[in-house]
């Protein structure tokens, strides 16, 4: 875990940056593939996404969480392919780019996780 700060320009930079946005992406979506069929299952979804998508936070209940993937697999399907897994992380950081503002946020992130490569994509860009 390390601590970082961003804005929502942060998170939409890694979004427009179409070529590294895939890669990211599709580097996730072959971690979460458990048994190699080119799409994630349920199973494999609830497994691998807070990984991804994961900040300190306190732990939502079962309840909270289950609604969560229920929209999800209502909203994608319940067999995520590579393009619709993009296009859920494309939404999931939308949402929080639009949360947090362009106001600076500290936060607590995951070393490999998505807000982090963002950040990191971030500041090898602004050389």
């Amino acid at each position: 875990m390390i601590e970082t700060v961003f804005t929502s320009q942060t998170l939409m930079g890694l979004i427009s940056d179409t070529k590294a946005f895939e890669s990211i992406t599709d580097d996730y979506f072959k971690i979460l593939d458990l048994d190699g069929d080119g799409k994630l299952s349920p199973s494999e979804l609830r497994k691998g996404l807070n990984r991804v998508v994961a900040v300190e936070s306190e732990v939502a209940s079962g309840e909270e969480t289950d609604s969560v993937y229920e929209a999800i697999f209502e909203r994608f399907g319940e067999n995520l392919a590579p393009e619709k897994f993009k296009d859920l992380i494309s939404e999931i950081l939308t949402a929080m780019a639009r949360a947090f503002g362009n106001t600076p946020v500290i936060m607590v992130v995951h070393n490999d996780g998505l807000i982090m490569k963002a950040v990191r994509h971030e500041s090898e860009n602004a050389m």
